[in-house]
């Protein structure tokens, strides 16, 4: 028979602990669940919110602007890319030579480029405007019937902050209302004075959500809004790099007797004094001389690690913005990549999200244009974005040969004129060559031509009898 073992009081204490532990657990919920309730928590998600919306810091998202160049990119970029390729006129009202004098006034006053510009403040901001400015009162409605070809016109850019100056309303000023009509809220306060609504064509950034918009008087978001963690992670590791660098290389010295000498009375000094002959005697001789009992040391410090890091941070920051990194970094594709699919994703985002949105501003900032330039009001005028793609130079000729056999099948068809095909091959610049359009007849080959046609000279040329 063995022997019967008796168990001390702290042994039999650990004992208790132990199986009141065991009974706990088996009792108590399991930690997988635990786990699972702790995950369902918010907890975590307030706290990873801010709270407060930095569309509403001007001064902070302008000193970003101006001194950021990645911020800049995302704000310029994508509507550079946009609008690059420009736009197709179309109306049936004007013709060719009217369309093409249209595209100068267009450039020569900037109309497309004072919208392009207000897109910009209101990704940054999240809202802007083109001014109509003329030599009307700017406090009345814009009347168009008093723009002809003699009158002054000039569009401008503004950002939002500048159309209510010391105001906060989105729509304008009560006061001003109140002083000028019982319209309140047609007016924008634009520095200090009043600027009718009708003179403003408002271009909003990114729709906020209906709990947050009264924090945003009407306005849009800015973009940069959601981009303060990724921005905050990508400046922190260029701050942590920056730093390294100026301690990539830390000199150690080791000497005997460093304790003692900093009691003494005069040792600190005589340290201080001796490291730095040492590190002029470096600096100039490429050589340091020490005394035999003490240790000199060069720790560097590696960078292993770093490169994945920011790789995965320009990786968030190019997701948070649907850019691509060849677009927001303009670095190349790794890998077999060409590219390609990454920059159709990102067309297509700029033609979902600004073209199709903005199109119709520029539209009405064109047919203010054509007051001007023609004296009369244009209803029909639209415009056609141009393709995003790039084509390479023999995608461009493969595409103009398409465009000109496609002139030469309908003529021969009969069912366009010969000053209509000459008209759709000068438009298209599909020759080195402007043909002359002014004409329906076409210059002689291999003998004398004329025009088969009814009344109306439509019909083919043949050639005529001997």
């Amino acid at each position: 028979m063995g022997e019967v073992v008796r168990l001390g009081g702290a042994d039999e204490q650990l004992i208790n602990s132990l199986s009141s532990l065991c009974a706990s657990f088996a009792n108590s919920t399991p930690f997988a669940m635990q786990l699972g309730d702790q995950l369902s928590m918010t907890d975590t998600l307030f706290a990873n919110n801010r709270w407060y919306l930095i569309s509403n810091l001007r001064q902070l998202l302008t000193q970003l602007y101006v001194e950021h160049g990645i911020v800049q990119t995302l704000v310029d970029q994508p509507v550079d890319d946009a609008w690059r390729a420009g736009y197709e006129i179309k109306s049936g009202q004007l013709d060719g030579d009217d369309i093409e004098q249209l595209q100068i006034f267009d450039e020569k006053h900037r109309v497309t480029e004072s919208y392009i510009q207000a897109r910009k403040w209101a990704r940054l901001y999240g809202g802007g405007g083109v001014l109509v400015i003329t030599d009307q009162d700017p406090a009345t409605p814009l009347d168009l019937r008093k723009i002809r070809k003699d009158s002054p016109l000039e569009f401008r850019a503004v950002d939002m902050w500048e159309l209510y100056h010391a105001q906060q309303n989105v729509q304008a000023t009560p006061e001003v209302g109140g002083q000028l009509g019982e319209n309140l809220g047609d007016f924008y306060d634009y520095y200090g004075r009043p600027l009718h609504k009708s003179r403003v064509h408002i271009v909003k950034g990114k729709e906020c959500p209906s709990f947050l918009r009264p924090r945003l008087r009407g306005w849009g978001m800015s973009e940069l809004e959601r981009l303060v963690r990724s921005l905050n992670q990508y400046m922190k590791n260029q701050d942590v790099i920056f730093s390294l660098l100026d301690e990539a290389k830390v000199d150690v010295y080791g000497i005997k007797g460093f304790n003692q000498a900093l009691i003494n009375a005069g040792g600190t000094e005589q340290i201080a004094k001796r490291i730095q002959m040492a590190n002029q005697m470096k600096s100039f001789n490429n050589a340091l001389t020490m005394d035999k009992e003490d240790v000199y040391e060069q720790k560097q410090i590696t960078f292993a690690g770093l490169s994945d890091v920011l790789l995965q941070i320009r990786q968030g920051l190019a997701a948070d913005l649907k850019m691509p990194m060849t677009k927001l970094f303009g670095i190349s594709a790794a890998g077999f990549s060409s590219g390609e699919d990454d920059i159709e994703n990102y067309n297509s985002m700029l033609d979902s999200e600004i073209r199709k949105k903005d199109k119709f501003i520029i539209v009405n900032l064109l047919q203010v244009a054509c007051l001007k330039q023609f004296g009369t009001m244009i209803d029909d005028l639209m415009i056609i974005p141009n393709p995003l793609r790039i084509l390479n130079a023999k995608e461009e000729e493969e595409v103009k040969n398409s465009q000109h056999n496609r002139v030469m099948a309908t003529y021969s068809a009969g069912l366009a004129t010969a000053q209509e095909a000459k008209e759709a091959i000068n438009k298209n610049s599909l020759l080195g060559v402007e043909l002359d359009a002014t004409t329906d007849a076409l210059p002689p080959i291999g003998g004398d031509f004329t025009v088969e046609g009814d009344a109306k000279g439509q019909g083919k040329t043949a050639p005529t009898e001997a």
